[in-house]
């Protein structure tokens, strides 16, 4: 009915336009105003659709590279009888800072980067940030991958500081990712910040050691494996990278107080699982399949969700 009221006036008006000789004549200046309102006025009804359809497409696609993720977990499971450790670390002497790749890097392979892979070299000291003796591993920790990040994010898988001592320039970033390894359901650290070993941690993604399906006793399909983070805003070099450290507990819920979706402005960097869609944020579970939990979920239901072993009956919301 709207559409057919505007054809009728478009055609009166053009009607009118015209003499009797067939001499056009021009619009009013009323009239230039009132075509500018209905134009300005269909542009306002049909932008947020607009927007939520494009928001619809990111959040498809970021739901589609966690699956691919899960996929790749997979076969990783397959091709080595276990998932990758969260990530590889050294805390004790005489080597306490050796830091090397994440549960992302051993995948590579597996998300046709293997070419990628190949040019790490797993043994260096500080390995994922490694630049000595011709090693290529800080600059293969500053490729982007966008298999790892999420559309919907503004900042776009920038660069990320890989310290506060360290200017953020290129050869102080590693590249970002929007994907973290679900590590423990109240601290993915331990004393001393380095990353809780498996076992100790309750779930999937520990340090040093490998979790597979067998010790997930709560049911794969029942627990969490990889969630969805974000970082700081455009520009400001803080959030996670894909090469290592990527672990993360959900003890702070989703979209909790340390997250900009959160409404965290502070200078530290950011913390805890979110995302800039609606309300929530993807989970790739330990069976490859995707959900997307809301952020009202109960802290105790997403506890239970991060165990791999505590014998909690609980279903995905």
């Amino acid at each position: 009915m709207r559409l057919n009221g505007l054809k009728t006036f478009f055609v009166r008006h053009l009607e009118g336009f015209r003499g009797g000789h067939g001499c056009a004549k021009g619009f009013t200046l009323v009239e230039l105003l009132v075509v500018i309102a209905i134009i300005g006025t269909l542009i306002a009804l049909l932008l947020p659709a607009v927007q939520a359809a494009r928001e619809a497409a990111r959040r498809s696609q970021c739901a589609n590279n966690f699956k691919q993720v899960g996929v790749a977990l997979h076969n990783y499971h397959s091709a080595h009888k276990c998932f990758p450790p969260g990530m590889y670390a050294n805390p004790m002497p005489p080597n306490p800072s050796h830091f090397y790749y994440g549960w992302a890097a051993y995948i590579l392979p597996f998300m046709e980067q293997q070419g990628l892979y190949d040019r790490i070299d797993f043994a260096a000291t500080w390995s994922y940030f490694d630049n000595t003796k011709n090693c290529q591993n800080r600059e293969v920790s500053n490729t982007k991958i966008e298999g790892f990040l999420c559309p919907s994010d503004p900042q776009g898988g920038e660069g990320i500081w890989v310290s506060p001592s360290l200017s953020p320039t290129p050869v102080s970033q590693c590249a970002m990712t929007n994907m973290c390894g679900v590590s423990d359901s109240i601290d993915w650290a331990q004393p001393g910040g380095t990353p809780k070993n498996f076992p100790d941690n309750d779930g999937v993604m520990g340090a040093n050691e490998n979790c597979s399906i067998r010790d997930i006793s709560d049911g794969t399909s029942k627990t969490l494996m990889i969630g969805e983070v974000t970082g700081g805003k455009p520009g400001s070099f803080k959030g996670e990278f894909w090469a290592a450290w990527n672990i993360c507990d959900t003890s702070e819920g989703i979209n909790g107080p340390y997250t900009m979706p959160g409404g965290y402005t502070g200078e530290i960097s950011t913390t805890g699982f979110s995302s800039f869609h609606v309300n929530g944020c993807h989970f790739t579970m330990a069976d490859g399949s995707v959900q997307f939990l809301t952020d009202d979920i109960a802290l105790v239901v997403l506890t239970q969700l991060t165990t791999r072993n505590g014998g909690e009956p609980v279903e995905v919301p």
